[in-house]
């Protein structure tokens, strides 16, 4: 439900759903039957392109998408971006996992804003960029969204800062959360 109220015009294949909300595919079925028939999602036939050989073909896949008209879609909105189940304290632990992290920065989707450059700023030194990936994994599938973030190396970032980066400079001027913050801004 989080992953259609979240992106509200965007048409989901089984397979893309499966893979976003990491949840079985028989489940996502079962909820996905439950969904149509209250009428929070609807079902879309939309053509395709499919390259066989030197020949394209066109198929029909089935796709799914948010029901504008659905009549308490406003509150449930609210309902959603109010219980995001990724606490801070979460974050900021799998964050300590990752690396060596000298400053993480929210912004964006975890502060209810859709206008910012990025959602999660990363600076520091060796990084492992699986675990990174597996972080990322677990908190879209959390909020239904794909988050943007920004990874940097410490020199790069202070190299940044010097030359008053307006990419940096937006984020850190505008509404953000330091969950780390072991270097001077």
């Amino acid at each position: 439900m989080r992953l259609f109220i979240q992106n509200g015009e965007a048409l989901f294949a089984l397979s893309d759903i499966v893979s976003r909300t990491q949840v079985s595919r028989e489940s996502t079925h079962r909820e996905l039957s439950k969904l149509l028939q209250v009428g929070l999602i609807k079902k879309k036939q939309v053509a395709t392109d499919s390259k066989q050989g030197k020949r394209t073909a066109t198929k029909k896949q089935e796709r799914y998408i948010l029901n504008p008209q659905f009549p308490v879609l406003e509150e449930l909105r609210n309902l959603i971006t109010r219980a995001t189940t990724t606490s801070r304290k979460s974050i900021l632990v799998h964050l300590k996992k990752i690396g060596k992290v000298k400053l993480a920065v929210l912004s964006g989707i975890f502060l209810s804003s859709e206008r910012s450059r990025t959602d999660l700023l990363i600076i520091g030194d060796d990084l492992n960029k699986k675990r990174l990936d597996r972080f990322l994994g677990y908190i879209e599938s959390e909020l239904g969204k794909t988050i943007t973030y920004t990874l940097m190396d410490t020199d790069e970032f202070k190299y940044r800062m010097q030359m008053f980066d307006r990419f940096l400079r937006d984020i850190l001027e505008y509404p953000h959360e330091k969950l780390i913050n072991k270097l001077t801004t």
